[in-house]
């Protein structure tokens, strides 16, 4: 009797989870048509995420990396290994990059990263970023610049519920699960890309041990890149506007890992792997393999 109401609960949730999300598309999401209509010619697509770890994966399988099918995100064009392994893929979603009124520094690095993007990018290039960015010109005056980029939107949409009801809406490209981290979008564009291989680098998501608060009860953590030049505490921000409080740091990245492992069952339906090949990673929802072991 538990057992039955226990799972009639649980239906009863993703029944109101569907609809709170059917009701978000409606609202939310735009024509998804450009991202539907990317498809690579590659059997897989290593993403590289910006983690600690990345550097020393990089430097070990260079060569290789230089003939696969890559896919970068946020900051990565500011590193020289961008124009070195040229990737063809790039993803960034954080709202601090394209909007105005938010703190200076945040418009500052932006304007930084875009220019290198506009600079450096002497191949063809598809970026990827949220529906929401079009209405913004700042960023995309400077990408104008370079014919060589071809923009392409997402949409961020959050959809929950049946897991029938999701991957219909995934496969529409009208939402994606909550994308609280940068390697969410990453990793569902990479799905729409049919390769049947997802291989993550990079992705070491080890905030968890970082996570500290101090005695003006600010909650701290060092968010450490492989491109840091020296390691520093930062705090978690909203959209460039506010600083966050520790309980909404830990509901964000609860749904971070949570929406991996929607991830990992939305590629089991369109049978593709996803593999962690980062050495330290708190992700535990994709199978783990070292490179060497994929690629002989």
């Amino acid at each position: 009797m538990i057992k039955t109401f226990i799972r009639f609960t649980n239906w009863l949730k993703l029944l109101n989870q569907s609809m709170i999300s059917q009701f978000r598309i409606w609202f939310m999401s735009k024509n998804s048509q450009a991202l539907r209509k990317q498809k690579s010619e590659a059997d897989s697509v290593i993403i590289l995420g910006n983690g600690p770890s990345l550097k020393s994966t990089v430097e070990a399988n260079k060569e290789l990396f230089l003939t696969k099918e890559l896919l970068c995100v946020n900051h990565f064009a500011l590193t020289d290994y961008y124009t070195e392994l040229k990737p063809k893929y790039y993803v960034t979603i954080a709202f601090d990059l394209f909007l105005d009124d938010v703190m200076p520094h945040f418009v500052e690095a932006s304007n930084k990263l875009f220019n290198a993007i506009a600079d450096k990018t002497s191949w063809k290039m598809k970026y990827f970023t949220t529906h929401e960015a079009k209405k913004h010109l700042r960023w995309q005056k400077i990408l104008e610049r370079n014919k060589n980029i071809e923009i392409i939107y997402l949409n961020l949409t959050p959809v929950e519920g049946f897991d029938s009801f999701m991957f219909r809406k995934f496969n529409k490209a009208k939402g994606m699960p909550r994308p609280h981290n940068v390697m969410i979008p990453a990793i569902f564009t990479a799905l729409h890309l049919n390769a049947k291989k997802i291989i993550l680098v990079g992705s070491d998501h080890t905030w968890l041990q970082e996570l500290h608060v101090d005695e003006n009860n600010r909650a701290l953590f060092y968010n450490e890149h492989f491109y840091d030049k020296e390691k520093q505490e930062k705090q978690f921000d909203y959209s460039g506007k506010y600083y966050m409080k520790l309980h909404e740091i830990l509901g964000t990245m609860s749904c971070a890992f949570a929406s991996y492992h929607i991830l990992q069952r939305y590629a089991n339906n369109k049978e593709t792997e996803i593999i962690n090949c980062t050495p330290v990673s708190y992700i535990d929802a994709f199978k783990r393999k070292k490179i060497s072991e994929i690629f002989n």
